[in-house]
């Protein structure tokens, strides 16, 4: 039996609308990239609004319906089915994780230049602001608008693991799903360590020359099963525990109490830590440097120490580019630093391996010391 709905308008008249079938799936898509707050994220446990940054994307597998970032860093896969038949919700669930198997461990900027870049300048963009786009994180700036330094570091960072571990979210939108299909989904839900998936129905209502539709979730992950919860962030007592050298332990040690000292800022993640500079540009301090546990890479893959900085966070600080070239001028007359892996972080970063880093932990603190007066102006 079909559902109903019944609209009240400001003219105190009222409009009975009852369930039809959607045109087809293009249609339950169409109408979802068009406006993707439609998905319930909210009662996902993430942060909207929603950014679509990937339509009909074509992968290995096949060509994904829909690929969404949350603002709180989560990567929503989504497929569209219009029809209740088990063969065809069976379909649905392995071409999911024909993706998602896709997708797994990508870099950062292979998932970058794949999908959201592609998806920007495609004509499934057009009438977007952020058609032409040439990056990801300058498409975040664009859409979240009040987007800080230590927002976009963390996101960037939460999507780097989750395509390292491929604890993707799926999302499955239909118009009905039958029980059999919710007991599927909770199966994988339980069972399984990362992956988390979700039944959202998009129903269609109908009436004289009114259309509505309305999303809810039918099914998500219950609280405490799998890894698909949220991040977990380390602190400076449960880093030093995790290096077993004592030698680079009390050089690290060192050298981030010469940060506090100099009045840098701490951000820890879920691995490591950021080193951050405040600036007279932005309330956000800018990062300056980075660092992860002996043999761990953390965002965009870095290891260990890492001095520089984010191009795309440093053109934010409009004050600081002549302190930042000589900043980067000192790190390479430091013997033994090395390039960094990263294709975006080249020339701007480098990272000091940890046998260098005990021999020359005085010279790095001079060198981010020396920052820091010329940011300030010498004050």
């Amino acid at each position: 039996m079909p559902r109903k709905i019944m609209v009240h308008t400001s003219d105190d008249s009222s409009l009975l609308l009852e369930e039809v079938a959607a045109a087809d799936e293009a249609q339950l898509q169409e109408l979802v990239k068009s406006n993707p707050g439609l998905l319930p994220i909210e009662e996902f446990g993430m942060t909207g609004p929603l950014m679509v940054v990937g339509k009909e994307t074509s992968l290995p597998s096949g060509a994904v319906d829909l690929v969404a970032l949350a603002r709180s860093g989560e990567l929503l896969v989504i497929e569209f089915k219009t029809g209740p038949q088990n063969s065809d919700f069976r379909h649905a669930l392995a071409q999911l994780l024909d993706y998602g198997s896709d997708l797994w461990r990508m870099t950062y900027e292979d998932f970058e230049s794949t999908v959201p870049v592609r998806y920007f300048a495609s004509d499934h963009c057009a009438g977007s602001p952020v058609h032409g786009f040439k990056s990801l994180q300058r498409a975040m700036a664009e859409i979240w608008t009040d987007l800080s330094d230590e927002e976009v570091a963390a996101i960037r960072d939460r999507l780097s693991q989750q395509l390292k571990e491929g604890f993707f979210h799926y999302v499955l939108a239909a118009q009905r799903f039958t029980p059999t299909m919710e007991r599927a989904m909770d199966y994988l839900n339980s069972t399984m360590r990362g992956p988390r998936f979700y039944a959202v129905e998009v129903v269609r209502f109908q009436g004289d020359s009114v259309s509505a539709f309305e999303s809810r979730t039918v099914l998500k992950p219950t609280r405490g099963t799998g890894g698909g919860g949220p991040t977990q962030y380390t602190n400076e007592e449960e880093f030093f525990e995790g290096i077993q050298d004592e030698a680079y332990r009390s050089a690290l040690r060192q050298l981030l109490e010469a940060c506090r000292g100099l009045g840098l800022r701490f951000e820890w993640g879920s691995l490591g830590v950021s080193i951050r500079l405040p600036t007279t540009d932005r309330p956000e301090p800018l990062t300056i440097a980075w660092i992860f546990p002996p043999g761990r890479a953390g965002w965009m893959s870095l290891t260990d120490v890492t001095c520089g900085f984010d191009q795309w966070s440093a053109d934010r600080h409009p004050s600081t580019p002549a302190a930042l070239k000589q900043y980067l001028a000192s790190i390479r007359t430091i013997k033994g630093v090395e390039d960094v892996k990263p294709k975006s972080l080249r020339g701007t970063a480098y990272r000091i391996p940890p046998s260098v880093l005990v021999s020359l932990r005085t010279e790095v603190t001079e060198i981010l010391a020396k920052l820091v007066i010329n940011v300030s102006g010498g004050e």
